[in-house]
């Protein structure tokens, strides 16, 4: 990261917009101001580094980032509000790229698109929901999640007694779910080998664990 002594420049009023591409454990940056891009590093995954840079650097100057949504969902973003940054999240296909740029991606491209377009004005922030909100969304994509999950262990399951010819009884043939009553039956099945029944036993076990 490079030096952040700056003892003698006033930029109060003047806006840098700083370009980000964000992973677990480093960010690309690129700042711009005026049409040019006076600063580009790479620093490790914190902002309140940035941020100390930034006031260092460029002090009294306002600072506006922007980076691609991805992983890291919203936590960067409220770090880098908190901060004193002033960051929007953008949607990566709203991030305006050449066919050039497109076939050699990387995380120095990528940066330096973010703040040439958030500078130029042409970036959208996407919609931000409130953490809580998130965190119910969470747990019902966690839900959605788990049935998919469980339907497909109960088809493995199914699949595995229809290929060595152990009929279903009538009763659960039309039913998607794995009943008490369908487990029962099922610890009475016979097969020819112990290992045909710890096949059928290990893949009904996933479906608590999925």
């Amino acid at each position: 990261m490079p030096s952040t002594s700056n003892k003698f420049n006033d930029f109060t009023g003047q806006t840098f917009f700083v370009g980000l591409d964000v992973h677990k454990k480093s960010w690309a940056v690129t700042v711009r101001t005026l049409g040019f891009e006076v600063s580009h590093f790479t620093q490790d995954a914190d902002s309140g580094q940035l941020s100390r840079y930034l006031n260092n650097r460029y002090p009294g100057g306002n600072f506006v980032s922007a980076y691609e949504a991805g992983f890291c969902g919203t936590s960067v973003h409220h770090l880098l509000c908190k901060a004193g940054i002033k960051n929007i999240i953008i949607n990566p296909a709203d991030l305006p790229q050449t066919d050039k740029q497109k076939k050699n991606k990387t995380d120095v491209h990528d940066s330096r698109a973010a703040a040439r377009y958030l500078e130029a004005g042409l970036l959208k922030c996407i919609h931000i929901m409130p953490v809580d909100q998130q965190e119910r969304r969470a747990l019902f994509r966690l839900r959605e999640a788990k049935v998919k999950d469980v339907t497909r262990c109960s088809n493995r399951l199914r699949s595995f007694l229809y290929y060595f010819g152990i009929q279903l009884p009538e009763e659960f043939t039309d039913k998607e779910y794995i009943s008490r009553r369908f487990l029962n039956w099922l610890d009475s099945v016979t097969t020819v080998t112990q290992q045909g029944k710890d096949t059928a036993a290990e893949i009904y076990s996933s479906l608590w664990l999925s």
